[in-house]
């Protein structure tokens, strides 16, 4: 189907003949099977291990976010390790995933960027019980500390502005204090140049309802 060719699945199939089709219509799109990582970050020991996965792409993919599953139990379904108890996996930080995906929405290119190094990490913390460049608090404390990173700021006021000005209408979030804490409104500092590679991502409804999933400051 003509919506699926940014997936590029015959490439991806090619380079992992374990893994299957199973599933083509137009809502979704399920591949399953074996996935062979063979893998090294920088300074640390090659890994090579096999995954049963399932991964699910919806048809609003990128904008929606695949979901994979490990069907076999071989990671611990819990937080240390960033997996549920269904077996899917907790990737990253949401925009952080789109903005990735925004530059390359390819089954590889998620493999590569998001899937191959969240495995390696997964399965060196098995081996070593550590991981190899420190572990992101989990939950709002992580995202908070994500969000700070993506769009250098400070502290989790301005990452709620940041949103708060994402989930609005260009001439209303101008009037907003500016995120970046220089005192003037968005509107009149470059900070808002920022915001545009943001506002890529999404429609601003979904800005708004992820900012809701925020506990509020309390003032």
């Amino acid at each position: 189907m003509l919506q699926w060719a940014r997936l590029k699945l015959d490439e991806f199939l090619a380079l992992h003949p374990s893994m299957r089709l199973a599933e083509l219509d137009s809502q979704r799109v399920v591949l399953d099977g074996e996935y062979e990582l063979d893998a090294q970050l920088k300074n640390f020991e090659p890994i090579r291990e096999t995954y049963q996965l399932k991964i699910t792409f919806f048809a609003d993919y990128p904008k929606s976010l695949p979901i994979v599953q490990e069907t076999t139990r071989r990671i611990p379904r819990t937080a240390d390790y960033h997996t549920y108890e269904d077996g899917s996996f907790c990737l990253g930080s949401d925009i952080n995933l789109k903005s990735i995906l925004f530059e390359d929405p390819s089954v590889q290119g998620f493999v590569e960027r998001v899937l191959a190094p969240f495995l390696y990490s997964i399965s060196y913390k098995i081996k070593h019980d550590i991981y190899p460049f420190g572990d992101l608090a989990h939950g709002e404390s992580g995202l908070i500390d994500d969000y700070q990173r993506l769009f250098n700021v400070n502290g989790k006021l301005a990452v709620l502005s940041v949103l708060a000005a994402l989930g609005k209408r260009k001439r209303d979030a101008n009037k907003l204090p500016c995120p970046c804490g220089c005192r003037a409104r968005l509107g009149e500092c470059d900070f808002r140049f920022e915001l545009e590679r943001w506002r890529k991502l999404g429609r601003r409804r979904w800005f708004r309802e992820h900012l809701s999933q925020f506990t509020p400051i309390e003032h």
